[in-house]
This record gives C-alpha cells, sequence and structure tokens, in this order.
C-alpha cells in the first residue's frame, strides 16, 4: 500500500510541475493586461467633402466617455470609433453623432448563410477557462511592464 501512495504522490508532483512548466513556457499574451475594446463604423449622410467639419465633427466624438479613438473621413463620409463597452454603448455613441448635426444612413445587415466551414467542436468557455488557468499559474506576468 506504501508503494501505491509512493506512485499516486509521484503522479502528482509530476501532473503539478508539468502544468506549471507549460503555464511559464512563453510570455504571457497582452490582452490580459489591456481593457477590451470593440470597433464599429458607421455610414454618414454625405458632408460634402468638408474635411474642417469631419475634423471638428471628430474632436468632439473623440472626447465622448467611452472612447478610446474615433475617425472621420470627409471622402468617404464614415465614422469609426474604438470604444470601451463596459463605459459606452453603441446606443450612447450614435445619441452622439446625432447630437452633433452628423446623421447615420442605416444599411440593413446582410443575410448571411450559415458557414459551411467546420468549426472547433471545443466549447470558447472551455478554452477562455485554460487561458485564464495558464495566466495564472504565469510567474512571468510580474516582471511585464505595460
Amino acid at each position: 500500500m506504501k508503494a501505491f501512495y509512493r506512485l499516486v504522490l509521484a503522479f502528482s508532483v509530476f501532473t503539478v510541475c508539468s502544468l506549471f512548466a507549460w503555464a511559464n513556457w512563453d510570455a504571457p499574451e497582452m490582452h490580459h493586461f489591456v481593457r477590451p475594446v470593440e470597433i464599429t463604423i458607421w455610414q454618414l449622410a454625405p458632408l460634402g467633402g468638408d474635411s474642417a467639419a469631419a475634423y471638428s465633427l471628430q474632436r468632439r466624438l473623440a472626447t465622448e466617455p467611452g472612447v478610446s479613438a474615433c475617425a472621420v473621413s470627409p471622402r468617404t463620409s464614415c465614422v469609426a470609433f474604438v470604444y470601451h463597452p463596459e463605459q459606452t454603448t453603441l446606443a450612447a455613441l450614435y445619441q452622439a453623432v446625432g447630437h452633433y448635426g452628423a446623421r447615420i444612413i442605416d444599411n440593413p445587415p446582410a443575410n448571411t448563410a450559415q458557414s459551411a466551414i467546420r468549426q472547433c467542436p471545443v466549447p470558447v468557455s472551455y478554452l477562455a477557462w485554460l487561458d485564464q488557468v495558464r495566466f495564472a499559474l504565469n510567474v512571468r506576468r510580474f516582471f511585464v511592464s505595460v
């Protein structure tokens, strides 16, 4: 019976050491250190090719809370936002664009068929959990300066 306990202990130590080595093999990925962002692009009503008006609209929209970056193209009349979803919503951005006098042209989404490409059979939640475990066991994260 004593040999069995030694075998179980040796297997457990080997498993923990292997998991620790796997977690520390690579440096931690940078997405663990930054807040999540989302990107949206909308088509505006024609701005008339006026770059001064587009730049003014861009400056005002960039000051909205939760907006990390904003770009307005006078040539294509498009506005692009990079924003933090925990601080603002698409509805708030939509209102902000309307508040500053621009009008968004809503294009209906295209009907796309279900993809026939093979998908990964492992649920995304399992992969996210593995990523969190790897980050938690990675001691190299303490030496990363962001």
